[in-house]
């Protein structure tokens, strides 16, 4: 199932997100504050809630409502849900599949709901601080919950701007060191070392190779990884300490240097590629369908590499078509000119909305500006999604 449409109200500065189409592919951008990071975590935020993941109770007394339309194998049959939740508590809660309802409840927590071996409608009460599509989960008798259940609890966040879990370990000699017996948090993006040795183990050279394969076309020349006692100093919290023993940590041995790089001395840029391509591929080989959201991507990379990366994760997820939803943000210019137009999300900022433009809603002036000749950051530079042929006082600038 993929979110094929957000919707989203804040009653702080009355913010709006509107026109927010997603495809299999996309690429949100736009100016500093304009949005992008936003966009993400307010899908986050519902994807947690979904999941059970959240209480409601973690959220400002602020009104909010987000409409997200799910698309079923690009029929026109829509699923549609709804939540509208004030000071911890549910006002509004639906769910409708095509132009049927399948789950309607106030702010009382009283409501209808579809009972599919009972084949009716019934009454029901949850409370009020509750979302019921996660507290009133049923493989029997409401089993159109599990499929929105398995989109939230699959998604992924990461902020490509943060450590992805460079600070991390796994300890040695626990219970849990044996991860095919255990249970891993993979939307923790900081658990990268479990998540790496559960790969290992179930997937094999497989999984390694894959990796490798991926840091080669960002520019690492890497012809082996794992996890070894470090022989460094290593992160305890947010400080560096003598290594005790008692924990592993990823190392890469790059072809061009005698020494293996351990994980406290990776550079900032290196480790975060080398996070981000664990995580990933463990997904896509594992053949777990999830909804990776990425924010800021490149950030803290240089240019050949940034643009590599945008290259690479794109190419993955044109290959698994159907297994995974790709959204990314960016403001960088070398990242836009390396994703194709029919990808990108364009923020027109608004005061109080955020509108985004793309190839969904204003696919006439993304095929007009294939003959300009111009590249694609020009397409954001000169406002073009605004205006098309009418805005060429800003290409001649």
């Amino acid at each position: 199932m993929r979110l094929d449409l957000v919707e989203y109200y804040q009653d702080e500065n009355k913010w709006r997100l509107k026109n927010c189409q997603l495809g299999d592919i996309n690429l949100i951008v736009g100016k500093n504050a304009s949005g992008k990071s936003r966009i993400l975590r307010t899908i986050k935020f519902i994807a947690d809630f979904l999941a059970g993941e959240e209480r409601l109770s973690k959220l400002d007394g602020r009104l909010r409502e987000w409409k997200l339309t799910f698309d079923i194998n690009h029929t026109d049959e829509k699923k549609v849900y709804i939540l509208k939740a004030e000071n911890g508590q549910v006002i509004k809660e639906s769910y409708t599949i095509g132009a049927k309802s399948y789950l309607n409840r106030d702010e009382s927590g009283k409501g209808k709901i579809q009972a599919v071996q009972l084949d009716q409608e019934i009454d029901f009460q949850t409370p009020p601080s509750e979302v019921a599509a996660f507290n009133r989960r049923d493989s029997i008798q409401h089993p159109f919950f599990e499929e929105i259940y398995n989109w939230a609890n699959s998604l992924r966040y990461y902020e490509f701007g943060t450590d992805l879990g460079r600070k991390s370990q796994l300890e040695i000699n626990n219970e849990s060191f044996s991860l095919l017996k255990g249970n891993i948090d993979f939307k923790n993006k900081d658990n990268v070392i479990a998540i790496f040795k559960r790969g290992e183990e179930e997937l094999g050279e497989s999984f390694i190779t894959s990796i490798k394969s991926d840091m080669l076309y960002l520019g690492y020349k890497i012809n082996e990884l794992g996890l070894k006692t470090p022989s460094t100093s290593i992160f305890k919290g947010d400080k560096l300490s003598l290594p005790d023993g008692k924990y592993q940590y990823l190392y890469v041995q790059e072809s061009d240097l005698k020494n293996q790089t351990e994980q406290s001395i990776m550079s900032q840029g290196m480790f975060r590629a080398l996070s981000l391509i664990i995580q990933v591929n463990y997904s896509l080989l594992a053949k777990k369908p999830s909804c990776i959201l990425i924010d800021d991507i490149g950030e803290g990379l240089d240019f050949e590499r940034a643009s590599a990366m945008i290259k690479l994760l794109v190419s993955k997820a044109e290959a698994e078509k159907g297994l995974v939803q790709l959204i990314m943000t960016t403001n960088d210019r070398f990242i836009m000119n390396g994703v194709p137009l029919e990808y990108w999300s364009v923020i027109e900022r608004q005061p109080g909305l955020a509108k985004l433009h793309n190839i969904h809603n204003s696919k006439e002036i993304f095929d007009d500006f294939k003959f300009t000749g111009l590249n694609n950051f020009d397409f954001f530079a000169t406002q073009f999604y605004l205006e098309g042929f009418g805005n060429e006082e800003n290409i001649e600038q």
